[in-house]
């Protein structure tokens, strides 16, 4: 059983900074509690303006946009502070969810026992179910480890889309174990490594091997890259959110592209989603934005590469 704690020590940290009026940001799965939050924030005397626009992670902000509202900090839920400079104060809050995780990993330990060391992490929200789970696995003789992130993820044990580091502490894990809800997050960390990652889901309560997972998105990956080779028109896509506007990279594409006789294009948009490219002559995408964007071939019903890739040509 999932339990989310109340969260909102934020209350505090808005009035410290005088901040009276603010906007909320949401990640998708916790926009059910969008209301209830405004509504706390609007008891403590503090004006909620409630962003609906989708986000993606602390690389997301919408800043500029709380700054024309006249708001004086961002509120940011569920995410940790990912380093990016704004406007205006953010205030983080983590929303932590409580789940019991030996009740899941009882059901699956004869699975589990053929592993002597993996590497666990989750997302921020199950971050509290780590430790239990470690002295769960370490006394039926299965040896834990719990690293610290090297990029922008903020905690021990914790992974996001674009830094899964913290599941990848060094050669001698035999498995990467993920805790939590979803296969965005351990697909993240399977496309990064060749070592097994395995994927309990608290939600449903299977534990399921990521590889196949991965093994369908390499094929589609390695299919566009050889479309790409006989393709002409490549549009460059940049966000222009805070945490991923990656011009440089953009530029750098374009001259490799034009040096081996394609034309490129740089496409810059907020949200980028196939609708917004309708009408443009484009062969193959090239993404500068979030890495995981590569993933969404299907959507876009065309070939996407990353920077990576594009050397690959």
């Amino acid at each position: 059983m999932l339990m989310e704690k109340k969260p909102m020590g934020s209350i505090a940290k808005l009035k410290e900074i005088g901040a009276r009026k603010v906007l909320l940001q949401f990640p998708e799965g916790l926009k059910t509690r969008a209301l209830e939050i405004a509504s706390r924030l609007q008891e403590a005397g503090i004006t909620a303006y409630i962003s609906c626009d989708p986000c993606y992670g602390a690389c997301d902000l919408k800043d500029s946009e709380a700054a024309r509202l006249g708001c004086a900090a961002l509120l940011h839920i569920g995410h940790t502070d990912f380093g990016v400079k704004a406007q205006l104060p953010v205030v983080y809050e983590e929303y932590p969810i409580e789940a019991d995780p030996i009740p899941f990993l009882e059901n699956h330990i004869a699975s589990l026992k053929q592993y002597r060391k993996i590497s666990l992490v989750t997302t921020l929200q199950f971050l509290s179910s780590l430790k239990p789970a470690k002295e769960y696995l370490g006394s039926k003789g299965i040896e834990v480890v719990i690293s610290s992130p090297k990029v922008y993820a903020a905690k021990a044990g914790q992974i996001l889309g674009c830094d899964p580091t913290a599941a990848l502490p060094d050669a001698s894990i035999d498995c990467i174990l993920y805790i939590g809800s979803g296969m965005f997050h351990p697909l993240g960390v399977a496309i990064r490594t060749d070592k097994p990652v395995l994927s309990l889901d608290f939600e449903t309560g299977e534990l399921v091997d990521v590889q196949k997972e991965k093994i369908r998105i390499e094929k589609i990956r390695y299919a566009s890259i050889e479309k790409a080779r006989e393709a002409r028109n490549f549009g460059i896509l940049v966000s222009t959110k805070p945490g991923q506007l990656y011009f440089n990279a953009a530029d750098k594409m374009k001259e490799k592209l034009e040096s081996i006789g394609k034309r490129a294009w740089i496409i810059v948009s907020d949200e980028l989603r196939p609708e917004k490219l309708l009408g443009m002559d484009l062969d193959v995408l090239v993404n500068c934005a979030c890495p995981r964007l590569r993933e969404d071939t299907r959507l876009f019903r065309k070939p996407i590469l990353n920077p990576e890739d594009v050397w690959k040509l």
